[in-house]
């Protein structure tokens, strides 16, 4: 035997045990007594095992001493295969170690983080904020969700629960793209919520053929269903993560299509002054109606501002360069129709596309100072004449960035609603094999010496701050 005063516990535990978890090793050790051993090095000082060692308490402890080229068996000569302990015992075992934490800061301090991946350690669920003694740092510990909004990952999932919770918050305050954008033609009328998918179902056997895309969207009209335009209504939890995490407090941003309200709305909400430009006088009264009923008039923000013309002439002749972020969802070349205004890239052919959009895209990131983000979020686009190849659109986005002085800095996918598309899918990729795609691509880039990165923007801890909040 040996006296417990000559084993002492390390002060360095990286595993953490809150009251829980005590309380569990305890009531397995007074129930079902010891299971695994403890681990000492030649000291006496506990290398695993410290919690199992502070709830044993004064019950007798019997050293081994090995030099690890042996393992050691513990048998209990009081557990039979049936005895119901010996299941009890089994789960305990598990379970208390299930129950505990990593202190990751001790980790961190202790280990290279390359060395720790070898060992498959994974703290995307949690990080520790360790400001006090080892008692209270349970009470220090922060999701990434807290700190960040979202965890900072290459995917960002918009089906999760938090995301949904945070979208119905900030459409709570009345913002609602689709409503200033009622008028866009309708390029694809069959993205449609499973209801209409249901109704187009019931009229087929009621006809006795397949109703026409005017005829399924008409009745689901008069029956009140939701009714998809065919426009792209941009998230505000993805516009607000964008600006808290690329964009410095105060900053200006420039949105060079900007299409509807979100964009501008937010940012005034958050602190940022924001400048769009886009073709439509009747889209920018209306982004202008709507930021003037959503942003409080008590408030002393900054309101979005919208300028109507060309982006390519206004950039160039109105603007300075100012800019904190540029940040904009660029039109997807044909996918959608925004108005016959020959200046409007929905009506070029691809490759005058192309151009155009490319020397918006530089002119933009010549008004963006030194030491800047910018962001695009866009999606791959088909060429039916080429019978549905892609046209690297993503790509050529990239291209442009590159070209014009803004490096390829992070890639991050936008995973979105699946919506009526499980409907649609089977049909789709039975005839041509094409893939379902329920993603966008988030494209950042970065203009300067990334190196000063953590200089001009600091470290983010959104902890605690309401969804609308101004950051400082």
């Amino acid at each position: 035997m040996q006296v417990k005063e000559e084993i002492t516990p390390d002060e360095r535990n990286y595993r953490v045990h809150d009251d829980r978890n005590k309380s569990l090793i305890n009531k397995s050790l007074n129930e079902l007594g010891a299971g695994r051993s403890i681990l000492l090095d030649n000291s006496g000082k506990i290398i695993a095992g410290n919690g199992v060692y502070n709830e044993w308490g004064d019950k007798p402890i019997r050293v081994i001493e090995t030099d690890g080229l042996e393992l050691i068996a513990l048998k209990r000569r009081d557990l039979s295969p049936d005895d119901p302990r010996r299941q009890q015992l089994a789960f305990a075992d598990n379970h208390t170690s299930d129950t505990s934490t990593w202190d990751e800061d001790l980790l961190r301090s202790d280990w290279e983080l390359l060395d720790l991946e070898k060992w498959e350690v994974d703290f995307s669920r949690f990080e520790i904020e360790a400001t006090q003694e080892s008692d209270d740092r349970l009470k220090n510990i922060k999701t990434l969700q807290d700190r960040f909004i979202v965890p900072p990952f290459s995917v960002l999932d918009t089906r999760q629960g938090y995301w949904q919770e945070r979208k119905n918050l900030w459409h709570s305050l009345g913002i609602d793209s689709q409503e200033t954008r009622e008028d866009i033609e309708i390029v694809s009328k069959t993205g449609q919520g499973t209801q209409v998918y249901e109704l187009r179902n019931k009229m087929r056997d009621i006809l006795g053929r397949d109703p026409s895309w005017d005829e399924i969207l008409k009745e689901a009209e008069s029956r009140g269903y939701y009714i998809y335009s065919g426009a792209s209504i941009f998230d505000p939890v993805l516009t607000e993560i964008v600006y808290r995490w690329f964009c410095p407090e105060d900053g200006k941003i420039l949105d060079p299509f900007a299409g509807g309200s979100v964009r501008g709305i937010v940012a005034s909400l958050l602190g940022r002054k924001y400048k769009g430009i886009d073709l439509r006088k009747e889209q920018c009264e209306a982004n202008f109606r709507q930021s003037e009923s959503v942003i409080p008039k008590d408030q002393p923000l900054c309101m979005p501002y919208w300028i109507v013309g060309d982006s390519s002439i206004v950039i160039s002749h109105e603007m300075k360069p100012e800019f904190d972020f540029v940040f904009s969802c660029p039109p997807y070349h044909d996918l959608e129709k925004y108005s016959d205004d020959k200046a409007d890239l929905s009506n070029m052919g691809y490759e005058e596309f192309k151009e155009v959009y490319a020397e918006i895209i530089e002119k933009s990131i010549s008004k963006l100072k030194e030491n800047r983000f910018a962001c695009f979020v866009v999606s791959e686009i088909r060429d039916p004449k080429s019978g549905g190849f892609y046209k690297n659109f993503v790509s050529d986005t990239i291209n442009a960035f590159e070209k014009a002085g803004a490096r390829f800095y992070n890639e991050i996918i936008l995973l979105n609603v699946a919506g009526s598309l499980p409907i649609r899918v089977t049909k789709q990729f039975n005839h041509s094999r094409k893939i379902g795609r329920i993603h966008q691509n988030v494209l950042v880039f970065f203009k300067g010496d990334p190196n000063k990165i953590q200089n001009e923007f600091g470290e983010l801890d959104f902890s605690g701050i309401n969804f609308q909040e101004v950051d400082n």
